[in-house]
């Protein structure tokens, strides 16, 4: 019975995000800290361009799309789902903020003054070790509001939906209207919170996700129909301007500017890429492992950046540039899966890696 309830390409749709995530992670160890870049040689240049352009802007809208498709509306009491997501994504995220902070100086990565300093740090903020912990906070935020939004849901019909959609989608524009007027719409230093503050950001993704799986109905024909021209354009584009703006911007957040998760791009391929993996109906011969993975996503996530580091820093003075981000992103997620199977096993393991 269990099997059945499964939905089956929500979990080749996680297990294929988790490794875009790390493809991005292992792409950034090329050229960026976050904070300034460099492309060793144009095959890095190239490299980036044409795996980024593919993974950034869709892997974190794929979970949050992921998530709505199966939690929104909530369907128990506000208590029992908080209760349920916090335990299952806060107590494993509190465990890892932690093993982030200190863990890396048993190997030298840091000293044990810093570790500390870290550990303290730890209950206010992630610290850059652990920077990719900014989508666990973001998303209990989401948990948050999903039994807010879940009545609205269930009372609006198709029209109100995609009204919303349509606003939401104006907001992924306005990144572009930034570039070349400055704050819009009542963006100010006094007033963080503008026109379009409350229909816009992340909560577009639980909307888009419960949209599409409330009223599209696409066959495969039209699904291909559409999706296929709309990503090939939208990844053609971004490659486009991040190749053109790598001459002349000088920090990432310019770079990357069009691969961000709220912008048209990224909205747009999700989108599609979202409505192309719903065409997996069977499980097929590798659905086994392929639920392993999408069950131990979520602590592959947390760990994955205990290590891609150094895989990646034994992998680069041996190979070329696109060799090193693929091989860097796949050793770390196979080593990532076998590490979160063996802890779930674990009597505890539950609270370490969800």
């Amino acid at each position: 019975m269990a099997e059945k309830q499964r939905i089956v390409f929500l979990d080749w749709l996680r297990a294929a995000a988790c490794l875009m995530v790390m493809l991005v992670h292992a792409s950034e160890c090329v050229y960026s800290d976050d904070y300034s870049f460099s492309f060793p040689s144009e095959l890095a240049r190239w490299s980036i361009m044409f795996i980024q352009g593919f993974v950034r802007p869709v892997a974190v809208p794929l979970f949050l799309m992921a998530s709505a498709y199966l939690l929104v509306p909530v369907k128990t009491g506000t208590r029992a789902f908080l209760k349920k997501r916090f335990v299952r994504v806060g107590i494993p995220f509190v465990v890892f903020l932690f093993l982030y902070a200190f863990l890396p100086a048993v190997w030298g990565e840091f000293s044990w003054a810093e570790a500390w300093a870290n550990v303290k740090q730890a209950g206010i903020n992630f610290i850059p070790r652990e920077s990719h912990l900014w989508f666990v906070y973001m998303m209990l935020g989401l948990y948050l509001v999903m039994p807010i939004i879940s009545p609205w849901l269930e009372k609006v019909g198709k029209k109100e939906e995609l009204f919303f959609l349509g606003i939401w989608a104006f907001t992924l524009c306005f990144y572009i209207f930034r570039d070349i007027w400055g704050p819009v719409f009542g963006e100010c230093w006094w007033n963080p919170y503008p026109l379009f503050y409350y229909v816009s950001g992340f909560i577009g993704y639980i909307i888009l996700g419960h949209y599409i799986r409330t009223y599209l109905k696409w066959d495969r024909k039209k699904t291909l129909a559409i999706c296929i021209p709309v990503v090939l354009i939208c990844y053609l584009f971004g490659m486009w301007q991040f190749y053109h703006r790598s001459f002349i911007v000088d920090t990432p957040e310019k770079l990357e500017m069009h691969w961000q998760n709220f912008t048209i791009v990224a909205g747009l391929m999700s989108a599609g890429i979202f409505l192309m993996f719903r065409l997996i109906q069977k499980p097929g011969k590798c659905y086994g492992i392929v639920r392993k993975i999408s069950e131990a996503s979520y602590g592959m996530y947390l760990m994955h950046m205990l290590m891609l580091p150094a895989i990646f820093s034994l992998l680069n003075p041996l190979l070329p540039v696109p060799l090193t981000i693929i091989l860097t992103a796949v050793l770390t997620y196979c080593l990532s899966f076998l590490i979160s199977r063996l802890i779930s096993r674990l009597p505890w393991g539950k609270y370490i890696v969800g």
